[in-house]
C-alpha cells in the first residue's frame, strides 16, 4: 500500500491582528506533523488600513507594518517543510486589488499580493481570490460568495465533490449525496484571529459564532481521495488541541 500523502490546513489569519497563542499552537503541531501539502485557504492578511471601512485611527499598524508581519507569519509556515505549499487568495487579499483600481490603477499589476509576499520566492502555488483548486479529489477555495453559518451548505452544492473552504471563522462539516448515492463532505476549520480586534461585528455574535482551528488529512496516491480531520482548538482554559493522538497546549 502506498504511504499516505499528509495534509495541513491552514483557515483565515487575519494577520497581525491574529490569535498568537492559537497561531503559535498551530504552527508548533504541524511542525510535529510534517505536511507534504500545506493549504492556506486565504485572509491570511487583514489589509485593514486599505479597506473601505471606517477605520479605528488608534489602530498601531499602518501597511507597511502589516505587510511586515503578514511575511513573518509565512516565515513560519515555509519552516513547517511541506513540499508543496498552497496560497489561495481570500477577500481580504482582494482588499488591495480593489484598492488598486480604484485609487492607483497606473500601479496595478506592478503591486500585487503575490509580489508583497514572496510567494514565488518562497515556492508558493498562489490560486487568486474567486478561483479554486483540485488536488487529487478534493477542492479548495477561499469561499462561494457567502457567509455565515449556512456557508458550508453552499460549498457542498456548489462543488458536489470534497471541499474545503474558509471566509466563515467557523468549524462545520458536512456530508451530502447526490441521486446515485454518492456521498461528498465540505469542511471548514474555524479560524485563527483575535476576536478582540474585530471591531466590525457585534462581539457577543463573534464571541458565540467564531471558532478557532485548523485541518489536517491524508490523501491516497492511488485514488486521489483526501480524508480531513479538523482540529478545534479548545480556549476554556489555557489553549489546547489534539492532532494525531498527541495534546498540544500553551
Amino acid at each position: 500500500m502506498d504511504e499516505l500523502t499528509r495534509f495541513g490546513i491552514i483557515p483565515d489569519v487575519h494577520r497581525p491582528y491574529h490569535n498568537k497563542k492559537a497561531w503559535n499552537l498551530a504552527i508548533t503541531a504541524l511542525k510535529d506533523f510534517k505536511p507534504d501539502v500545506l493549504i492556506h485557504l486565504g485572509d491570511h492578511c487583514d489589509f485593514y488600513k486599505i479597506s473601505r471601512f471606517i477605520k479605528d485611527p488608534s489602530r498601531e499598524f499602518n501597511f507597511e507594518a502589516e505587510i511586515n508581519d503578514c511575511n513573518l507569519g509565512l516565515d513560519e509556515l515555509d519552516e513547517i517543510g511541506a513540499s508543496r505549499r498552497i496560497f489561495i487568495g481570500g477577500n481580504h487579499e482582494d482588499r488591495l486589488t480593489r484598492y488598486l483600481q480604484q485609487t492607483a490603477p497606473e500601479l496595478f499589476g506592478l503591486v500585487d499580493v503575490p509580489k508583497l509576499l514572496k510567494l514565488d520566492i518562497r515556492g508558493w502555488e498562489y490560486v487568486p481570490y474567486r478561483e479554486h483548486i483540485k488536488i487529487g479529489k478534493l477542492y479548495a477555495t477561499h469561499d462561494v460568495g457567502v457567509a455565515g453559518k449556512y456557508a458550508i451548505f453552499r460549498a457542498a452544492s456548489t462543488f458536489q465533490h470534497p471541499v474545503v473552504v474558509g471566509h466563515t471563522h467557523m468549524y462545520a462539516c458536512t456530508i451530502e449525496g447526490d441521486a446515485l448515492g454518492k456521498h461528498y463532505p465540505a469542511w471548514s476549520f474555524g479560524w485563527l484571529g483575535d476576536v478582540e480586534k474585530v471591531d466590525y461585528m457585534h462581539k457577543i455574535k463573534v464571541r458565540r459564532n467564531w471558532s478557532l482551528g485548523f485541518g489536517v488529512g491524508f490523501q491516497n496516491p492511488a485514488n486521489g481521495v483526501v480524508h480531513l480531520q479538523g482540529i478545534p482548538i479548545v480556549n476554556t482554559g489555557g489553549y489546547s488541541c489534539v492532532v494525531a493522538g498527541k495534546e498540544y497546549s500553551v
